[in-house]
């Protein structure tokens, strides 16, 4: 009964105040995510691989959480600098962690991880083939700021994938998730609360000045990208 509560109570956002504001919440976090998130990696991952070029050299992450997608992603493109940016110390010490692991472990890739205020980004205009943000958008504390920002960073040529959950996304998809992250189910519903629907996505890139790029309705979650994207499968 409380769980149809919840779900009928996603007309509003309510955005989280202090997210990841434990330590220790942010690494059992990390952990249950290395457990069991690889096959969500799998999509976001599948599309950025999808978008990358002979001569790209470049990756940026925009809000890299504990840094496992972008060092999954860094695995795969050995031969590419992926640099992530993040806003919360307690991310950024735990996805330290995990980066100094995959260092410890000889993983392939060139990454680098980096605390800085999101909508005020430490990098040059023009400077990254793709930048792309995954599970973030949602605490993103300046967002029209953040997204001028990607555009910044991003070169003419390159491509900007943001993908974050869909607050009015199909109530069977939701329940469906709540079924396996079972202890994790309260967190996951506040994110979802703070979460944005694909209108308000699209007002945020208008306010941004960029109503060109697309928002896409994906399953639970939207797209948002500075240039159409082929379908990629689950």
């Amino acid at each position: 009964m409380a769980t149809d509560t919840r779900l009928l109570d996603l007309a509003e956002r309510v955005p989280i105040p202090s997210p990841h504001d434990d330590i220790d919440k942010v690494r059992l976090y990390d952990l249950g995510m290395r457990r069991s998130a690889l096959m969500a990696y799998k999509r976001p991952t599948d599309r950025i691989l999808a978008q990358v070029r002979d001569g790209m050299t470049d990756l940026v992450e925009v809000g890299f959480n504990t840094g496992l997608l972008s060092l999954h992603v860094a695995g795969k493109l050995p031969d590419l600098a992926v640099s992530g940016v993040e806003e919360n110390q307690n991310l950024v010490d735990v996805a330290e962690d995990n980066l100094t692991l995959a260092v410890w472990a000889n993983s392939a890739g060139d990454v680098e991880f980096e605390m800085a205020k999101l909508h005020r980004m430490p990098f040059p205009d023009d400077s990254a083939d793709i930048v792309f943000s995954f599970s973030s958008l949602h605490r993103w504390r300046r967002p029209v700021e953040t997204l001028k920002e990607c555009a910044r960073v991003c070169k003419p040529d390159g491509v900007v994938i943001i993908e974050d959950m869909n607050r009015h996304a199909e109530e069977g998809h939701i329940t469906f998730i709540l079924q396996f992250v079972k202890e994790g189910g309260e967190e996951f519903m506040r994110s979802l609360q703070a979460a944005y629907t694909r209108d308000e996505a699209a007002d945020l890139l208008k306010e941004a000045g960029l109503e060109d790029w697309q928002v896409v309705e994906e399953d639970l979650g939207l797209v948002i990208s500075s240039r159409p994207l082929e379908q990629v499968s689950q």
